[in-house]
C-alpha cells in the first residue's frame, strides 16, 4: 500500500492555489481589457438605431440592453474560450482577444450593411458573401476596405490590452462589471416585458434594429408581470409617436370599388397545419369538388412553418422576416393595408378563430380594434369548429340580408395536433392518437397520418356546409373564396424523425393547398411557385380595384396575373427563417445555416443563385425605414 506523506499535501494544494490564482489574475486582466472595449461596442451598436434621443426612456433601455445583453454575451464567449485554453495563460489571453476582435469587426461590418440595406448580416449572408462575393456583386474595393478595418481593429485591441495592464484593482473592476451586467439584464428585460404587454413601441421597436437581439416576449410572463411595471410617458408623447424602424406601406394606398360595380364579398378559410398532399377527393372531397370551380395553385408556400408567420403573410403580403418589426411598431402601423382598405370601403369584418390570437400578438397587429370571435361551445376542437361554422354562417346570412359587403375569416383548429374529429368520423384506419413522447425514426407514421386525415375530413365537411350556404343564399357569384392553411405538417416524411411543424422548412411543413375562387375566373391549375404574400395583392386588386404598384405595400404578386420570372420564397418560424430557391432551402438560425433540398432534408442544397439573392436582399429590406432601394 502506497501512502503519501502528510507534509506533501499542503504543497500540492498550494500549487493548485497558485495555478488558479494566476489564471484568475489573467482573467481579471482580460475582463479589464473588455471593459475598455465597451465604449467602442456601444458606439457601433448605437449606429443601428433610428432617431433615439439620448435623454429618452428608449436610450435608457438601449443602454441596459448593451450592457446586460451584448456585453454579457461577449463576456461569456471569451470567458469560455479563456478557461478552455487555461492550460496556457498566453494562449487563453490571445483567444479572448480574438473573440473581442471578431465581435467588434462583425458589429462594424454589420452596422455599415444595416445603414444601407436595413438588414443584419447573419450566418447565411456572412457565408454567402465570403464564398461568393463576386457573384453577389461585392467589388474588390469593399473586400480591401474590410481587410483594412480588420487590421485597424486588431491594432485597437492590441492597444487596449496594453492599456489594461496599467489599470489598477482589476479584480474589483471585473466583479463590478459582472454584477452591473447581470443587473442590467434583469432590469432591461423587465422593461421589455412591460412594453411588450402594453405594446409600447418606444421599447419594442428597438428589437428589429439590433442584431441577434432576442428579448423576453413570452405572453405568459407579459400578462403575469407586465401590468406590475409602469413605464413613464411624458404628457406630450405617446407610444405611437415613437420613431418607427419600418415604413409600411411606402406610400398611401387608396382603393375604391369602380362605380356601378358591386363590391365582392371575401371569405378566407384557413385550416391549421393542412399539408399540401391532403387536398384530394379522398381526404377532402368537398374542398376538392369546390377546387374544380376554382383556380388551384399546386406549388404554393406559406410564409411560415408556424401560425403567426403564416397568418402574417396572408394579411400583410410582406415577407415574414418583417414580423418582429411589425410587432414592435404595431401602434404606428395599426393594421395591414388589406384590412384598412376593407374598412374604408364599408366591409363588415367577421373574424372567427379558435386560436387565442392575442397570445402571439396577431390580434393587435392584424386585427387591431376589430372584434375577434374566439368563444365557441364544445369540449374539444372538433366541436368548437362546428360552433365556429354556425357563427360564421350566421354572420354571412346577416350581411346577405342587409346586402352589405363582408369579409369573413375562419381559422379551424381540429387539424392541429392532437387532431380532433367526432368518434364516428374515423374514416381512415388504423388511427392512433399521436404521443410525441413515443415517436422515433422507426415509428410507423401511417396511424398518425390517418388521425390527421380524419381531422381534415371533419373540417372538409364544415367547409362544404359553408359553400352550400353561399349557394343557397345566391351570393357565391359575388364572393371571392380562399381556402388554404397557415403551414403544413410533417410525419417523418424524410426519415429524419421530424414530426408536426416549426422544426424545419421542408416541403411538408411549408407547402400548403391554395384554392382561390373568383367569380367569372376560369377554373385551372397553376404550377408556378406562389406564396401567401400574394394573397393581399390579389384581394386588393381583384375585390377593391387598387391599381397602384404592389411594390408599395407587398412583396407578392397578383395570383391571377402572370407570375413572371423565378422568385425567392421567404418562410419563417419562431427562431429562424429560410430562403426557398427552386428546390433548395437555406435555413438561417442565429448562429448557423442549414441547407438542404426542399423535397429531401437529407440531400445537400446547391449554391444559391446570385440573382435571386440580390432580389431577396431588396425584398427583405424594402420596408425598413431608410433602406437604400425603395423602388420607383
Amino acid at each position: 500500500m502506497v501512502t503519501m506523506s502528510p507534509d506533501r499535501l499542503p504543497m500540492d494544494f498550494s500549487a493548485v492555489r497558485r495555478w488558479l490564482g494566476a489564471r484568475t489574475e489573467s482573467h481579471n486582466y482580460v475582463v479589464t481589457a473588455f471593459v475598455l472595449n465597451l465604449p467602442f461596442l456601444f458606439i457601433v451598436l448605437w449606429r443601428h438605431l433610428n432617431d433615439v434621443a439620448l435623454t429618452s426612456l428608449t436610450s435608457v433601455y438601449v443602454g441596459l440592453v448593451f450592457l446586460g445583453y451584448y456585453a454579457l454575451i461577449v463576456f461569456v464567449l471569451f470567458t469560455s474560450a479563456f478557461f478552455i485554453l487555461s492550460f496556457s495563460k498566453r494562449l487563453a489571453v490571445v483567444a479572448s482577444g480574438a473573440v473581442m476582435t471578431a465581435t467588434l469587426f462583425y458589429l462594424v461590418v454589420n452596422s455599415v450593411v444595416h445603414s444601407i440595406y436595413r438588414f443584419h448580416v447573419d450566418a447565411f449572408w456572412l457565408v454567402y458573401a465570403v464564398t461568393n462575393y463576386e457573384g453577389f456583386g461585392i467589388p474588390s474595393t469593399v473586400v480591401i476596405t474590410a481587410v483594412v478595418i480588420l487590421i485597424s481593429i486588431v491594432a485597437l485591441e492590441t492597444g487596449l490590452f496594453w492599456l489594461a495592464r496599467r489599470v489598477r484593482r482589476q479584480r474589483l473592476l471585473s466583479v463590478t462589471f459582472v454584477l452591473a451586467a447581470i443587473a442590467a439584464l434583469t432590469l432591461g428585460q423587465s422593461i421589455h416585458i412591460a412594453a411588450y404587454y402594453n405594446s409600447d413601441s418606444r421599447i419594442t421597436s428597438v428589437t428589429s434594429q439590433l442584431p441577434f437581439y432576442y428579448p423576453v416576449t413570452s405572453s405568459k410572463h407579459a400578462k403575469k408581470y407586465g401590468h406590475l411595471l409602469s413605464l413613464p410617458t411624458p404628457s406630450d408623447v405617446t407610444a405611437r409617436d415613437a420613431p418607427s424602424s419600418i415604413q409600411y406601406p411606402l406610400r398611401d394606398v387608396t382603393c375604391s370599388v369602380p362605380a356601378g360595380k358591386q363590391a365582392a364579398n371575401i371569405l378566407m378559410i384557413v385550416l391549421e397545419s393542412w399539408r399540401y398532399d391532403t387536398m384530394d377527393e379522398v381526404v377532402s372531397p368537398n374542398m376538392h369538388a369546390f377546387s374544380k370551380r376554382s383556380v388551384v395553385f399546386e406549388t404554393h408556400f406559406s410564409s411560415g412553418n408556424a401560425t403567426p408567420h403564416g397568418i402574417f403573410g396572408l394579411f400583410y403580403g410582406i415577407h415574414p422576416t418583417y414580423w418582429e418589426a411589425v410587432k414592435g411598431n404595431s401602434a404606428a402601423i395599426d393594421n395591414p393595408v388589406l384590412i384598412d382598405a376593407l374598412e374604408a370601403n364599408g366591409y363588415d369584418l367577421g373574424i372567427y378563430a379558435d386560436s387565442h390570437f392575442d397570445r402571439h400578438k396577431i390580434k393587435e397587429t392584424v386585427f387591431a380594434d376589430i372584434e375577434v370571435h374566439e368563444s365557441f361551445t364544445g369540449k374539444n376542437a372538433d366541436a368548437k369548429d362546428e360552433d365556429l361554422t354556425r357563427q360564421l354562417i350566421a354572420f354571412i346570412e346577416e350581411n346577405a340580408r342587409a346586402n352589405r359587403p363582408f369579409m369573413g375569416f375562419a381559422f379551424y383548429k381540429s387539424t392541429h395536433y392532437s387532431y380532433r374529429y367526432p368518434e364516428d368520423g374515423a374514416h381512415f384506419l388504423p388511427a392512433q392518437n399521436l404521443n410525441v413522447a413515443l415517436l422515433g425514426s422507426d415509428t410507423d407514421p401511417t396511424p398518425y397520418l390517418n388521425d390527421f386525415r380524419n381531422a381534415v375530413r371533419h373540417v372538409d365537411q364544415l367547409v362544404g356546409e359553408i359553400v352550400q350556404r353561399l349557394e343557397t343564399l345566391d351570393i357565391l357569384g359575388q364572393t371571392i373564396v380562399i381556402i388554404t392553411s397557415d403551414h403544413g405538417e410533417e410525419f417523418d416524411d424524410n426519415g429524419e424523425n421530424y414530426w408536426g411543424h416549426t422544426s424545419n422548412f421542408s416541403r411538408y411543413q411549408t407547402q400548403v393547398p391554395m384554392i382561390v375562387f373568383v367569380p367569372g375566373e376560369e377554373p385551372r391549375h397553376v404550377t408556378d411557385v406562389t406564396s401567401h404574400t400574394d394573397v393581399p395583392v390579389t384581394l386588393l386588386q381583384e375585390a377593391l380595384g387598387c391599381g397602384q404598384d404592389e411594390h408599395d405595400y407587398s412583396n407578392g404578386r397578383n395570383l391571377l396575373g402572370p407570375q413572371g420570372k423565378p422568385r425567392p420564397i421567404v418562410v419563417a418560424g419562431y427562431v429562424s427563417h429560410a430562403f426557398v430557391l427552386d428546390d433548395n432551402v437555406y435555413a438561417v438560425y442565429p448562429m448557423k445555416v442549414h441547407s438542404y433540398k426542399l423535397s429531401d432534408t437529407r440531400a445537400p442544397a446547391a449554391t444559391p443563385r446570385a440573382d435571386l439573392m440580390k432580389q431577396a436582399v431588396e425584398e427583405t429590406s424594402r420596408f425598413y425605414r431608410g433602406a437604400k432601394d425603395r423602388g420607383s
